[in-house]
């Protein structure tokens, strides 16, 4: 449905803002996977605090990818990416893995955190095989999370470099993509709430009104976990001002 809107020009820029708020939850869940993720890392003894946050970082995790399609599910260039994506995921060992544990742990109810052990790196915690899930991680738990939360995170930089105007609103909100909608400024302000005319009123220079319309805009969330675990930034069109 929303591909076949997608195509109705009146409508376009309205269902772009609405999927760039939409994706939003996609930051969310990453910050909510990075909250227990964090937990785990940082568990010193309660083997106990370590298995209830692992179903939790691993339910929230799950949901990264499951937020992001209801964002974007139904945009064609998006559908045909993200195929891609799915098909990467399922042969990955690891997603795999997580993808069984989150089910194994949410609608059978075993937990596959099965122990720990204390060496000169301190006290470190394992899965092992439990009867519905036979294949574990051969790494530490915290490890384990964490690569698996480095690989969801790359997949989330991955979209929004490949559909910035699409769910970043500091690039939506640009004269040369309203330009190529044939659109005006006076179509943004209407679209951020604004009265139809605004910047001609201020008579400020359009390229500085633009940059004063992204500062009411949404963006990424995420620059600080990017930077963390991929030491890369998520480009902006006024990183450079």
């Amino acid at each position: 449905m929303i591909g076949q809107i997608l195509t109705d020009n009146s409508h376009y820029v309205t269902l772009v803002a609405l999927m760039s708020r939409m994706f939003g939850l996609v930051d969310s869940k990453v910050a909510e996977a990075g909250y227990f993720l964090d937990r785990i890392r940082e568990a010193e003894s309660d083997f106990f605090g370590v298995r209830c946050d692992t179903v939790a970082f691993a339910a929230a995790a799950r949901s990264i990818t499951f937020a992001m399609q209801s964002s974007l599910t139904g945009v064609p260039e998006f559908d045909k990416w993200y195929k891609e994506k799915q098909a990467f995921l399922k042969g990955n060992l690891l997603a795999r893995f997580f993808h069984e544990f989150r089910r194994v742990s949410q609608h059978v109810g075993d937990n596959a955190v099965i122990g720990g052990s204390m060496d000169e790196n301190g006290r470190r915690f394992f899965f092992g095989p439990v009867p519905e899930l036979h294949e574990v991680p051969e790494l530490d738990v915290a490890t384990a999370c964490s690569e698996y939360f480095k690989l969801l995170l790359s997949i989330v930089f991955e979209c929004y470099m490949e559909f910035p105007t699409l769910i970043n609103g500091q690039w939506r909100y640009t004269k040369e993509y309203y330009s190529s909608l044939g659109k005006t400024i006076e179509d943004a302000e209407w679209e951020l709430g604004l009265e139809r005319g605004w910047s001609k009123i201020s008579g400020l220079d359009e390229d500085i009104y633009w940059r004063i319309l992204r500062t009411q805009a949404d963006g990424c969330n995420l620059q600080d976990e990017f930077e963390e675990w991929l030491g890369k930034r998520v480009p902006q069109p006024d990183d450079e001002l």
